[in-house]
């Protein structure tokens, strides 16, 4: 019988993970020994220098790519800079996973886990759904138009596809999942929410309070999401949907972005801690509350059921008292 601790909720709608009871780590990561005679090759560094690395030369390449196969300069307003993006991002995790680590087809982006990209979805498509209704009752949003002409496909792709799967692949995927190795799941929250926020910085209308928001709302919602699920699928749909719902559905700036098109033209009035100002919905004082308390009550979930990862000191303490393997 599996332990009660290691049971993911019935609304997940998933079989329980096969999570080791010394690490919480899913079986297809290797088990090392302690100390580990691979140490310098199992490095959490070195891992990520390597994906840094191979992203880097992997954008570079599809760039040249492009521009030998078009003969002329690439716009940075062109469509192949996204495709450029996803196609480095998934292809630098390959190398990551496949070759760094060993796995074959890890466990959080297996395939037959892809129903979790349209739970990921449809739970986006609510939290957006559920700010914007708090907003429209206190007179803050509201509806003028509907727009039948837009024409979605551009902003399905940067602001959707692109930014989903190629954002949680770097957050979730890379520093998140490393950095817990190390400082264990609650370290790895923290710091992959600060980078997360500081992410959206470079952004045309970034603000600070922008990216605090982001870091409490999103960073650290989407970081127990992958706690909880230890899926990516379950992240990327998340986030994909967050960001359509947003901007081309409701009509809000997306992350400080510039304004941009969408099906419905709306109106928002009030003071910019409700409104977002120029960055946005996700700098409304709505959704930080809302889904601040939503993230944060996920992770006392997971210490409640002994779903956290100690930090590595404590789990080498634990094989040295033992003699296990990690």
């Amino acid at each position: 019988m599996r332990e009660p601790h290691l049971r993911i909720p019935s609304l997940i709608g998933e079989p329980v993970p096969a999570l080791r009871s010394v690490d919480l780590l899913t079986g297809d990561h290797p088990r090392r020994p302690y100390p580990d005679p691979h140490r310098f090759r199992n490095s959490i560094w070195l891992r990520g220098a390597v994906f840094i690395a191979v992203l880097a030369v992997a954008i570079v390449l599809c760039v040249s790519a492009a521009a030998a196969i078009v003969g002329l300069p690439i716009p940075t307003d062109s469509l192949v800079i996204p495709w450029t993006e996803l196609i480095a991002a998934a292809g630098s995790y390959v190398v990551l996973t496949f070759v760094m680590e060993s796995r074959v087809w890890p466990y959080e982006i297996a395939p037959r886990r892809w129903l979790g990209l349209l739970k990921g979805a449809l739970l986006g498509l609510i939290l957006v759904s559920l700010c914007i209704g708090v907003l429209a009752l206190t007179g803050v949003y509201r509806i003028d138009s509907v727009n039948p002409g837009y024409n979605p496909w551009r902003d399905l792709l940067v602001i959707g596809l692109v930014a989903a799967v190629a954002e949680e692949i770097l957050m979730r995927g890379v520093l998140f999942r490393l950095v817990e190795e190390g400082l264990g799941t609650w370290g790895a929250v923290g710091v992959s929410a600060i980078v997360f926020g500081a992410s959206h910085l470079g952004n045309p209308d970034a603000t600070l309070w922008g990216a605090i928001a982001i870091a409490i709302e999103a960073g650290i919602l989407f970081a127990a999401l992958y706690a909880l699920t230890r899926s990516l699928w379950w992240c990327i749909g998340l986030h994909f949907a967050w960001n359509i719902a947003e901007g081309p559905l409701f009509g809000s700036v997306v992350s400080g972005t510039g304004a941009g098109n969408s099906w419905f033209g709306s109106s928002w009035s009030g003071p910019s801690i409700l409104t977002g100002g120029q960055f946005g919905l996700e700098a409304s004082i709505v959704p930080v509350v809302l889904l601040g308390i939503l993230g944060v009550g996920l992770l006392v979930y997971l210490q409640r059921h002994k779903m956290i990862v100690a930090p590595i000191w404590t789990r080498r303490a634990r094989l040295s008292a033992t003699g296990q393997q990690a």
